[in-house]
């Protein structure tokens, strides 16, 4: 009777979408494929030369390619949280981006404004996966957090803009923190026709969207943030008493050393094609920095839904 009691309480908060499981369970559930493992980075150049052919044809074929595709992860100084192990992945950067240095001018797209306005990502990409994948997670995230009008959200590095008009047509008042001129340009000129949004162009950690709001929101956005440590602690001035923090489909799980730059094919290609920071983390480490930081973190996520149904809320305290 205990049994049967305790797998309909499981069934009911299945069936809501919001497992508190622990991580290890779903790794455990989540299909393993086989991986080629590059050794250097220098034998990455055939990896982007087939990886830019077959974006050029599809979308899809491209991206199960470089699924398939990691780099032999480097030796690393034994504190995540010391500036000798922060200077080793700003080194890797280098060395991955071919870059002399990282700097948010970097954190750009080139697109054509009318066609974005016309045919925006996802949709440009044409697969219906990568679609279905984000209109999910914008749904998990909403109801996840309980959202609901009136409510005061800002979201730093929001890109297309997609979650935010969501949240605008919703009735939250909604600022939007972007560094790339080219997405500010289409997150203004999209939301003119519909609910309006104020959108601040600046980098997440310097610019300043005032405080008192309910929910802080970074959607596959905080692994760009080049000192996540410090976005952490000044989080604490944006927020109101008793408001949230949300870090949505996040990389944040298997990763072979605490923190830094992701070495999977699709990871790699970005920051060698666009020079953007692409980084991951552990839960284990994740959840201590927002400890050290003063935050309680709690997992949702429904890999039955969708791979970006995953949300970690933060409180203060």
């Amino acid at each position: 009777m205990h049994l049967t009691s305790s797998l309909r309480r499981l069934r009911s908060v299945y069936e809501k979408g919001l497992l508190f499981l622990p991580d290890e369970l779903y790794d455990r559930l989540t299909p393993k494929r086989e991986l080629t493992t590059i050794n250097s980075v220098a034998d990455l150049d055939w990896v982007f030369d087939r990886a830019a052919t077959l974006f050029e044809r599809s979308e899809d074929e491209a991206r199960l390619f470089l699924d398939g595709i990691q780099l032999a992860a480097p030796p690393m100084p034994d504190d995540p949280f010391s500036n000798a192990y922060k200077n080793a992945q700003w080194k890797l950067y280098e060395q991955v981006s071919g870059k002399e240095r990282y700097g948010v001018e970097n954190e750009h797209s080139d697109f054509d404004l009318g066609i974005a306005l016309r045919r925006p990502f996802p949709y440009s990409t044409g697969s219906s996966g990568l679609i279905g994948d984000q209109l999910i997670a914008y749904g998990f995230i909403i109801k996840t957090l309980g959202i609901k009008p009136g409510d005061r959200v800002v979201e730093f590095g929001a890109g297309w803009g997609n979650l935010s008009q969501q949240l605008a047509l919703l009735g939250c008042d909604v600022t939007v923190v972007e560094i790339d001129p080219s997405f500010v340009k289409l997150i203004e000129a999209s939301c003119r026709a519909g609910s309006p949004i104020r959108v601040l162009q600046g980098d997440m950690l310097t610019c300043d969207p005032g405080n008192d709001y309910d929910i802080a929101i970074f959607f596959e956005s905080f692994h760009h943030c080049s000192d996540h440590l410090d976005m952490l602690r000044r989080l604490h001035n944006v927020i109101r008493p008793g408001g949230r923090v949300a870090f949505a489909s996040e990389p944040i799980g298997a990763l072979s050393y605490p923190w830094g730059l992701r070495l999977d094919g699709l990871s790699l290609w970005s920051t060698r094609k666009y020079g953007w920071l692409e980084l991951g983390f552990t839960r284990d480490y994740f959840f201590e920095a927002l400890r050290k930081t003063r935050w309680t973190p709690q997992r949702a996520r429904s890999r039955t839904i969708s791979p970006m149904a995953d949300i970690i809320i933060a409180t203060q305290g």
